[in-house]
């Protein structure tokens, strides 16, 4: 769990996965134009309790964290998701950094403070060395969000992703760890 001035961001729990499908039934258009295309039982219950047995697994082992991010002024309600993903040790010391945040919450800061707190999450408690985080080019909201929290630019990557049905663009992003030690 991650915890910040007005968010908890956290794994989802089988009583949360009508919170879930509302959230990704009610976002969908908006969220769609930047993922990759949404199977046909996305919404179904026994889908996201799959998932969350998944996600559980993945964090216990420490190989990820899909979590969603929930307002401590509406703690059932879903807002957004956040996950610390790709998770390397050894010699890279690295994760990737995603996340999507509903249509009627754009512009109050939530995903910034969400991405400050992740990334306290990953060189704090995972002690990891860096976060990448990619968006595609025309997601200007991303690109500064990322901006805001001291991601630095590092390349651009010619289709990158197969995104909505199309291999899309996207700028490589990355922060690291200052005061990482072995």
């Amino acid at each position: 769990m991650i915890e910040t001035e007005r968010l908890v961001i956290r794994l989802a729990e089988t009583a949360d996965v009508p919170e879930i499908i509302r959230y990704y039934g009610e976002n969908r258009d908006h969220l769609q134009p930047f993922s990759p295309v949404f199977a046909s039982n996305f919404l179904d219950e026994a889908v996201w309790f799959e998932q969350l047995r998944n996600r559980a697994q993945e964090m216990s082992a420490g190989d990820g964290f899909r979590a969603f991010l929930f307002p401590r002024a509406a703690p059932d309600r879903i807002i957004g998701n956040l996950n610390l993903t790709q998770v390397h040790r050894g010699a890279f010391q690295s994760c990737v950094l995603g996340y999507n945040l509903a249509a009627d919450e754009q512009g109050k800061g939530y995903m910034t403070e969400a991405v400050h707190g992740a990334v306290a999450f990953a060189f704090d408690v995972w002690k990891l060395h860096r976060v990448a985080a990619n968006y595609m080019p025309r997601n200007t909201r991303s690109a500064a969000v990322l901006e805001r929290c001291g991601f630095k630019i590092e390349g651009d990557a010619p289709a990158y992703l197969f995104i909505n049905g199309r291999w899309e663009d996207h700028v490589l992003t990355a922060i690291t760890n200052p005061s990482w030690t072995a």
